[in-house]
């Protein structure tokens, strides 16, 4: 509409309460801060802008500005281009589209833009375009007059239609598996599907051939008999929808189930009481015959055939003990994890006193590294007592740095002291905790969340939910030390913070706070973003009926703002493409402000 003109407040410093007032030349004003504004006529109009500053009570004060700028009107040319194309899909290749350009009224010295719909466009007049995933995409025709005469507004026309993409079907169903190696389960067997291409959401149906099925994407199956039994895996693909296509594969392979084999290894094993490295291992396998034959391996490199055995190991460690029973062709092996300990050597007189302690908030206790019967402990804490005895536990009445000494006396000739240094953290009791909360000056329903504390936080973890609580709020978590939230809707919520400390001591701390309802946009619309799920580029439409300026913005999740964008709108069809490339896989929602409504699209990235 090139009679329309979009005016943007430039002015600084600039407040919301601030007084606006736009003079148009045609007698006509507004109060807005970015107005739009539609001539009627033709010719040469002056345009003023006047701002007075507020003080903080909202009282007008004496600083004014003013400025002013000509704007010519110009007359507008005659339009008779009329943008419309068909759409064809190849019959070999269904992702490949032939499109056909049928419009009126324009030349070949014009400009011819196609927008498909990916992320990609075309200048050609009748371009052939390959999609490599499938889904809807709206693809757009827009041509423009370049010849048109100096002093009017261009001559441009869009048509727009959504293509739907199949892909061609390359599905190969394929399958392995292996036989369970454990006795007990030797009828038991492991099903991996290699089809490829293989989607999270393909119908996957397998035969066992004995009469069941599974439709698990690597299925286990445990046959009641041996036998020869044929196994079939059969794919089939659906839509980004969820409909079932006709892409079908179907693979089977013969799988013969042998007679099971009944022999259990076991055992069990205990140190000799006068060597600590000599084990002896007692073979606990019922044997089918005689004939049955056992093989043991001791981990250090060294074998033994005997049925019952033991074995001297040559230094202190840990073991992999295996037996292997074997009864004509049916074989067992059973292995257990053996540690092979040192006695502990005999202190010195100097490492009597060596001790350990562990602390649970301000109480600790304490015992000596060897305690023996004939030798006297006497404890020193620090703060000014003590305790007799092995072992001693103490309460530290205030946080700080303490050295606790233990003094080990054996005899006159055998006497020792150890200190060492203990740290009392600060008692949880001494912990406060509050929440502050600012709002943005700019956008109120923006609020910076802090953890107001006398200690410092090692991690916090937010809860925010709506009072009263309905079945589509839900609760709202981020961990996240002082975050910066915005909300969606107006009313009263509970926000909860829970902070850890580096002592353990944990803390949690309610309040409520009021969102006013002044949040922008009063009517809420829905829309449809495409293609979906995205990878790089997530798109939607907005149809408007008068130039105006239209905001997009990306949330997360948690409602966490995590991109944006602002893009001038034209009559008709408005495609909005943002790039997700850099965002984390998980659920989005583009947020679209316009015309004095909110609309949204949910969408999943890749």
């Amino acid at each position: 509409i090139p009679n329309s003109y979009h005016f943007t407040n430039t002015t600084t410093p600039l407040a919301a309460s601030d007084s606006i007032r736009w003079s148009f030349g045609d007698g006509t004003f507004s109060n807005q801060v970015n107005p739009n504004h539609a001539y009627t006529n033709t010719g040469t109009y002056t345009v003023c802008l006047r701002v007075i500053k507020r003080n903080p009570n909202g009282v007008l004060s004496n600083c004014v500005s003013e400025k002013c700028y000509t704007i010519v009107v110009a007359p507008i040319s005659t339009c008779n281009i009329q943008a419309y194309f068909t759409s064809a899909a190849d019959s070999l290749q269904p992702n490949n589209i032939h499109f056909t350009n049928q419009s009126t009224g324009f030349a070949s010295s014009d400009s011819i833009t196609w927008i498909f719909g990916d992320g990609t466009t075309s200048n050609q007049i009748n371009p052939t375009h390959t999609y490599t995933t499938a889904g809807a995409y709206t693809v757009c025709l827009r041509i423009k007059k370049n010849n048109t005469p100096a002093g009017t507004a261009p001559c441009v026309n869009i048509y727009c239609k959504v293509v739907v993409i199949t892909l061609p079907c390359n599905l190969v169903a394929n399958f392995t598996w292996y036989r369970d190696s454990n006795a007990v389960a030797l009828n038991t067997y492991h099903f991996t599907n290699t089809s490829a291409p293989l989607a999270s959401n393909d119908s996957i149906r397998w035969t066992f051939g004995d009469g069941t099925s599974s439709n698990q994407v690597n299925p286990t199956h445990v046959y009641a008999n041996a036998g020869t039994y044929n196994v079939c895996l059969r794919v089939i693909k659906r839509t980004p929808n969820g409909a079932l296509t006709n892409c079908v594969s179907e693979k089977c392979y013969t799988i013969i189930v042998p007679q099971q084999c009944n022999v259990i290894a076991n055992y069990t094993w205990y140190a000799d009481s006068s060597n600590y490295k000599k084990i002896i291992f007692t073979n606990t396998t019922l044997a089918p015959s005689a004939s049955t034959s056992a093989l043991w391996s001791f981990g250090d490199g060294t074998t033994s055939t005997s049925w019952n055995t033991s074995h001297i190991y040559a230094q202190a460690g840990t073991y992999n003990v295996c037996l292997r029973i074997q009864y004509g062709n049916c074989t067992n092996t059973k292995c257990f994890i053996i540690t092979i300990v040192a006695p502990p050597p005999v202190p010195t007189c100097n490492q009597l006193s060596n001790y350990q302690f562990t602390t649970s908030n301000n109480v600790v206790a304490f015992s000596p590294t060897f305690s023996a019967a004939n030798v006297q402990y006497t404890w020193t804490f620090g703060d000014g007592t003590g305790a007799q005895g092995a072992n001693a536990t103490h309460v530290y009445t205030a946080p700080g740095y303490y050295t606790a000494c233990l003094t080990a006396y054996k005899n006159n000739n055998c006497a020792s002291t150890t200190c060492k240094s203990i740290y009392i953290a600060p008692n949880c009791n001494n912990i406060s905790l509050a929440i502050g909360n600012v709002a943005d000056s700019l956008i109120p329903n923006r609020i910076k969340f802090t953890a107001l504390s006398n200690f410092a936080t090692t991690s916090q973890q937010w809860t925010i939910k709506k009072i009263p609580t309905t079945a589509t709020s839900g609760t709202i978590t981020i961990n996240s030390n002082n975050p910066t939230y915005m909300f969606l809707d107006s009313g009263y919520y509970n926000v909860c913070v829970r902070a850890t400390y580096a002592n353990g001591c944990v803390k949690t701390i309610c309040k409520t706070i009021h969102i006013a309802q002044n949040l922008p946009g009063t009517n809420v619309c829905t829309l449809q973003a495409f293609p979906n799920p995205a990878s790089t580029i997530i798109n939607t439409t907005v149809t408007l009926a008068q130039p105006q300026l239209i905001n997009a913005f990306i949330y997360n999740s948690i409602n966490a703002l995590v991109a944006q964008k602002q893009q001038q709108g034209v009559v008709g069809t408005n495609i909005i493409s943002m790039n997700i490339a850099t965002l984390p896989a998980g659920i989005y929602t583009i947020r679209v402000l316009y015309g004095g409504q909110v609309c949204y699209a949910p969408f999943i990235k890749q």
